[in-house]
């Protein structure tokens, strides 16, 4: 079976969700696909993946859906707004959608510990790629709009170059402290962060142009993942590569990074998080050719996503320590 086969297969079978969980199957796919090059290496994980998981299977009876509005934020209409978006799709081309909803909905791209982001993200490459995958994007829309949880956007602007310090300081206020006492699960920390209006004021952006931008987070993240293994900095990490991936698709590319600027620090905020390491020296000295075999190994999806993005992001930003994560990942999940 080809790639897009295998995808599309276990696609229409099942939804975005396990039970309160996220269905990382087409997302693990597709990395498996990317590192490896080979249909069957897919096909071996997908085996193993199901054997292991217990995945929603999407529904045969459902609520039709005749807005994306009403399906906006409501898991239990995927299957209604999936074909919702298969009507819009014999009037429009799949790009222009997929523009449309991003730049429609931005606020949405953290929903799902940013897992809507990453498969949309995934859906495009693979589109890209493979047009059958078409069916694949058409998924990951549907799935970005069930999931929608809405962020806010910080206004308030310091320089990359202090970005440690500032989320130092925030984390370690007594009212943050209060918040994160009072709110045990993520979702409730981000909500209570969001409504208030101290951290409203006192959270922040980054100055300069994207680029700059981008690598002060990374320059934040690789070491504090390298630090605790954090899953939420995991997936700040694995985003911030779907961001880039999407780049194209936002009207305001600047805005739509402000905005996961925003979802980022809120959520590192969310884990109580005090303490952000400065970038570690480069310790390992494999090779990508070694640490890719290495993730293609495992089963765990994790750290195929991982060294996925992390191969990526390398490839882009030049930054060594990404082998550092990777590898540690792959050693101590």
């Amino acid at each position: 079976m080809t790639v897009e086969s295998i995808i599309n297969k276990t696609g229409e079978m099942f939804s975005p969700y396990m039970g309160s969980l996220i269905n990382h199957l087409p997302m693990a796919q597709w990395a498996t696909y990317k590192l490896s090059g080979e249909s069957e290496s897919v096909d071996e994980f997908t085996t193993k993946y199901l054997e292991k998981s217990h995945i929603d299977k999407v529904k045969k009876e459902y609520k039709d859906v005749n807005s994306i509005e009403e399906a906006l934020g409501n898991r239990d209409l995927y299957e209604g707004a999936l074909d919702f978006l298969k009507k819009e799709l014999l009037t429009k081309n799949i790009e222009e959608l997929t523009s449309y909803i991003l730049n429609k909905y931005p606020l949405g791209m953290s929903s799902g510990l940013f897992h809507t982001l990453i498969r949309v993200s995934y859906g495009v490459e693979g589109y890209r790629e493979k047009s059958e995958l078409k069916e694949e994007l058409t998924r990951g829309l549907a799935y970005y709009i069930t999931a929608y949880r809405e962020a806010r956007l910080l206004e308030r602007k310091v320089e990359p170059k202090d970005i440690r310090e500032e989320i130092k300081k925030l984390a370690r206020s007594v009212h943050i402290k209060e918040i994160l006492e009072n709110n045990d699960r993520l979702g409730q920390r981000l909500k209570a962060l969001y409504n208030d209006e101290i951290y409203l004021k006192n959270g922040f952006i980054l100055k300069g142009e994207y680029d700059e931008k981008i690598r002060a987070l990374l320059d934040l993240l690789i070491p504090l993942f390298y630090k605790d293994r954090n899953i939420v900095v995991l997936h700040c990490i694995t985003s911030l590569h779907a961001l880039i991936v999407l780049k194209d698709y936002y009207d305001d590319f600047e805005e739509a990074m402000d905005i996961f600027t925003t979802c980022i620090i809120t959520n590192l905020i969310a884990t109580g998080i005090m303490d952000y390491p400065q970038m570690q020296e480069n310790e390992t000295g494999f090779s990508w050719k070694c640490i890719i075999q290495k993730s293609l190994k495992s089963t765990d999806v994790h750290d195929i996503k991982l060294t996925y993005s992390a191969l990526c992001l390398d490839k882009i930003y030049n930054i060594e320590q990404l082998k550092d994560i990777s590898v540690k990942r792959i050693k101590y999940h």
